[in-house]
């Protein structure tokens, strides 16, 4: 079982004679073999024609006498260990005769604790993944007033609290909006000025890319103006599967690659070209017609809280084929540009519900246009 180990320090400088503020009133020294030793400062304002000083330190308790030295300064430094003393200071003048000595000053020397860490968990924040930013710090001589914090020579990240569990264990919680990559060490400082570090902490990404697969429903709307659409030519059935590739490193906009490929059926009619000339006709089928799609786009995505939503712009190019059911033959190929618009929202830990919409365009001296909304499922991995 390990044991507390202490040492002492200062917390109230001592003046005897009238008060003079000082930055500090103890420092620590480190032995060959590590260990700390304080050093408490007890000063004094100089007494006209003084030559020297006569510093005494007595333990209250039994008032049995601890230190007693002479100086000609006017402070002596002293390492005491916790206690209560008092003290006094008598001046000598030129001839050696003792002066009126100062009143007894009363003041307590407090334990200082060495922090420790032994262990921590996890040893990584994976900012790709949504998890509680909780650390957790095994040791010995936690306290309420230490200072904990993650240490980097980037810069520092602070918790947003702090919970002292024991004086063995503590749990640090991170904003996990401020968190920064990088390595860092825990950095601990107790009151009295002994601390400790235990590295490496890590802040990163698990892996460069987020992959999504995606399966939706997505019915097709085809119409020549915007304001003339046949019904008959709208496929009520259709679906599509989708590949999706996307920066996972944090940043106001994430790019990425989609490959997605659809089908839809067509009870009777399709907007399609005909000709050499490329004019917009329509085909009706008795069995109907299957309408495949193969797209390649581009994917600008935008993430909002700690990536449970987001909303992504999609643009590139596809290709289509009209495939008449009752003739058993591809009638026609449709080269396509695409535009699309969707936002997903977590349901539950990689799993996604998504709605949108895409916009394509088939470029001829009629142009053809295609929407097609979606509701869809999306598995993040």
């Amino acid at each position: 079982m390990m044991t507390r180990k202490f040492t002492a320090a200062a917390v109230f400088l001592l003046l005897c004679y009238a008060l003079c503020a000082q930055d500090e009133e103890y420092f620590v020294e480190y032995t060959d073999d590590g260990k700390p030793q304080f050093f408490q400062r007890i000063e004094w304002e100089a007494v006209e024609h003084a030559l020297h000083y006569e510093l005494s330190i007595y333990t209250i308790d039994g008032d049995i006498e601890y230190s007693s030295a002479s100086t000609e300064d006017t402070s002596f430094l002293v390492s005491l260990p916790p206690g209560k003393y008092r003290c006094s200071v008598t001046p000598f003048d030129l001839l050696g005769s003792r002066g009126e000595p100062s009143e007894w000053k009363e003041f307590e020397v407090f334990p200082a604790y060495q922090p420790l860490i032994t262990s921590f968990t996890p040893e990584v924040f994976y900012l790709d993944r949504i998890l509680d930013r909780d650390l957790r710090l095994s040791g010995n001589n936690f306290l309420e007033e230490s200072e904990i914090y993650l240490k980097s020579i980037k810069g520092n990240l602070y918790p947003e609290k702090i919970t002292i569990v024991s004086d063995k264990s503590a749990i640090l919680v991170f904003d996990d909006m401020k968190l920064e990559p990088g390595s860092y060490d825990i950095y601990i400082k107790n009151p009295g000025g002994l601390s400790t570090e235990s590295g490496k902490f890590v802040v990163g990404y698990r892996k460069p890319l987020d992959i999504f697969l995606k399966l939706a429903y997505t019915p097709l709307i085809p119409f020549r103006e915007k304001s003339e659409i046949d019904v008959s030519a709208i496929s009520f059935i259709g679906g599509s599967f989708s590949f999706e590739v996307i920066s996972s490193k944090r940043g106001d906009i994430n790019g990425g690659l989609e490959l997605s490929a659809s089908l839809n059926y067509f009870d009777s009619g399709l907007f399609f070209a005909v000709g050499d000339d490329s004019d917009i006709d329509v085909l009706y089928s008795a069995d109907g017609i299957l309408y495949p799609m193969f797209d390649v786009n581009i994917v600008m995505q935008k993430r909002f809280n700690r990536g449970r939503m987001a909303f992504s712009f999609r643009f590139g190019v596809g290709i289509g084929s009209v495939n008449d059911l009752e003739l058993s033959e591809k009638n026609d190929f449709i080269v396509k540009m695409n535009l699309g618009l969707e936002y997903m929202v977590r349901l539950y830990k990689v799993i996604y519900l998504e709605v949108g919409a895409d916009f394509s365009i088939f470029p001829s001296d009629e142009n053809l246009y295609f929407l097609k909304p979606r509701v869809g499922v999306v598995w993040q991995f």
